[in-house]
């Protein structure tokens, strides 16, 4: 717990106290980033589509050179981080007899994100979730492993969309997970197709999962798009389960993005069937910047109190100091209620983060802290 705090504030000092949180804004005819729907829901590794931006080295080279000096020391952690995983993921796929070039493992990407959290009902929190997409084209360019720390109900049971960086400060309860696994993914497409996962928990007990989805999909999200995700699955710890998730989405002049997804999902040990219903609104804004909405509630069908919670969190989320280095601030309004003694009343909450891209600099308007 000292050791993320410490990471944290090493972020606040480098992107709060610093004079570069008013970045160079870049050149009149950039149009604002369109806000991310996912109309692939993808394990929370994978980041969605974007429009292409400039990269770092062409960001970084309009810097004053004594600013860029001073940030060295981000740039050189960043570098450091990318170099290690990309030469680890080619000494694995390595083992199964690769001679391709090292220009198809510098393709991994991933992120690192400490944050602080509070509400009134459960208090202080330190989340620090990470994530590492490795390729393996040699075993098939479908397949990737991964390891990061996740909420196990958005890559395991795919209850949830996926929430980015941090896991969800409300919502159904659940703990993260340090997971190593591997994922099967077939390119999207109108009509059906399929993906697979395999993976296990790394501290005791183990806890070994399988995963398998089918996903139906209709149109685009320009002009709407509509999804139907069915995964089956199967969890040490919980058992056989099913969860049927619809999602439906639409963009509009590409800054503003609608979108509701909703879930019932059943296991061998869950209490009756879990729900999960969100309507979220976000608009891009010029300057690798954005603000989203959510609205949310979540329970449980046979739990002593149905309804566990509902409420509504709004995030403001823009680069700094690097287009890679991503600076959200948000704030809450829920209802929560866990045993049937407790009175439900309104707790307020605030958070703030930082997320650190490495491999890729996209820019995703949708706010990890949902």
């Amino acid at each position: 717990m000292r050791r993320h705090v410490s990471i944290f504030w090493a972020f606040v000092l480098a992107a709060v106290v610093g004079p570069l949180l008013a970045q160079e804004p870049p050149p009149p005819q950039e149009p604002p980033p369109p806000p991310q729907g996912d109309s692939n829901p993808r394990p929370p590794q994978e980041p969605a589509p974007q429009l292409q931006q400039p990269s770092v080295q062409q960001q970084e080279s309009t810097l004053p050179h004594a600013a860029a000096d001073r940030w060295a020391w981000l740039d050189r952690t960043r570098q450091g981080i990318y170099d290690a995983l990309w030469h680890t993921s080619m000494r694995v796929d390595r083992w199964f007899g690769s001679t391709r070039d090292d220009s198809q493992y510098q393709t991994i990407y991933g992120s690192i994100a400490p944050a602080v959290l509070w509400d009134q009902h459960y208090g202080f929190s330190t989340p620090f979730r990470f994530n590492v997409n490795l390729p393996l084209p040699q075993v098939d360019e479908r397949f990737h492993a991964f390891i990061g720390r996740f909420d196990p109900s958005e890559l395991i049971t795919e209850s949830s969309e996926p929430s980015g960086a941090f896991r969800r400060q409300y919502g159904p309860a659940t703990q993260d997970q340090t997971l190593f696994g591997l994922g099967f993914h077939q390119p999207s497409k109108q009509g059906g197709y399929f993906d697979a996962g395999a993976g296990i928990r790394l501290s005791l007990p183990l806890d070994p999962y399988l995963k398998g989805s089918y996903v139906y999909e209709r149109g685009a999200s320009e002009r709407g798009l509509f999804s139907v995700r069915e995964t089956g699955f199967w969890q040490h710890s919980q058992g056989f389960g099913v969860t049927t998730r619809i999602d439906m989405e639409r963009i509009y002049n590409l800054r503003y993005l609608a979108r509701w997804t909703g879930s019932v999902t059943f296991s061998q040990k869950s209490q009756g069937t879990l729900w999960w219903s969100a309507v979220d609104l976000l608009r891009g804004f010029p300057n690798r910047r954005a603000i989203a909405l959510e609205v949310e509630s979540d329970g449980q069908t046979d739990a002593q109190v149905p309804l566990h919670n509902y409420g509504a969190k709004i995030a403001w989320r823009q680069s700094v100091v690097r287009k890679w280095l991503v600076l959200e601030l948000r704030t809450s309004l829920s209802w929560p209620k866990d045993l049937p003694e407790q009175k439900r009343k309104m707790s307020p909450g605030v958070g703030v983060g930082f997320e650190m891209l490495f491999g890729t600099d996209e820019f995703l308007a949708r706010p990890v802290t949902f």
